[in-house]
């Protein structure tokens, strides 16, 4: 058995993946791992977007003791994984990936972004984390979480409040979709098998998950029905069933 590596999204934390443990059937715990930039005293390790990623295998991989891990990541978190999987792929057994990007195809497509990710690093310097995660949890890919309940979306709030304006800020400058390699031709080359989990009413990621599963074979693309961005939340047994010991072949 191949144990799992858990990598939240931004503004999360371990316990993000809680929801999704409820539902899984493991056969060892899994490495639920603190991204760089998050928590109350955060790890920022120096360098470029490849060299950050280079911090965290070492990391993740030494805690593994030098076993093949399985990965499975949640947006930004889905981003590390996959990044860390074709750094170094005689390390990782299998890829779960929860509204991935490859990246942006273009460097003036990066350039924006970068410049975008810049404003909001500003943004939580200038006005604290709280009014930060309240801007957050305005976003339209987060529309879908309105129906929660109460407790479930305090529960995201104390999360995303969990944190310093220095890391968030420092989270966006250096692991940003920006900063991040076009990985598409790396993912076409690769024989991880890879499970692609995006939600229904997630259009984008949707359609990106559609067109890497394109790109090469050993991939299976599963639609959360229902869901949004953050299917880890809002249908947690459907990642759980995927990352469980005998998944199913469709949702």
């Amino acid at each position: 058995p191949v144990r799992w590596a858990l990598f939240h999204g931004f503004l999360g934390s371990p316990a993000a993946w809680e929801p999704v443990l409820a539902h899984a059937r493991l056969d060892s715990p899994p490495i639920a791992a603190l991204l760089p930039g998050h928590g109350a005293n955060p790890w920022t390790p120096a360098g470029d977007f490849v060299t950050v990623i280079d911090a965290i295998a070492a990391r993740v991989f030494d805690a593994a003791g030098g076993a093949p891990l399985a990965l499975c990541g949640y947006s930004m978190g889905a981003r590390v994984a996959l990044s860390l999987a074709l750094r170094h792929p005689s390390r990782v057994a299998r890829l779960v990936l929860v509204g991935v990007t490859a990246g942006l195809r273009t460097e003036d497509e990066r350039r924006a972004r970068i410049d975008a990710d810049e404003l909001l690093a500003r943004r939580v310097e200038r006005d604290g984390l709280a009014a930060f995660v309240a801007h957050w949890e305005t976003l339209p890919m987060f529309e879908t979480q309105r129906g929660l309940g109460d407790d479930v979306r305090a529960q995201r709030r104390a999360e995303r409040s969990s944190h310093t304006a220095e890391g968030v800020a420092w989270t966006l400058r250096a692991l940003g979709t920006g900063q991040q390699p076009d990985w598409r031709e790396a993912f076409a080359r690769s024989e991880i098998p890879t499970v692609l989990i995006a939600g229904e009413r997630d259009a984008k990621f949707t359609n990106e998950a559609r067109e890497l599963a394109a790109l090469r074979g050993g991939v299976r693309h599963v639609i959360a029905r229902g869901a949004g961005h953050d299917v880890t939340l809002e249908a947690p047994a459907v990642v759980a069933r995927c990352i469980s010991q005998t998944p199913p072949s469709s949702e």
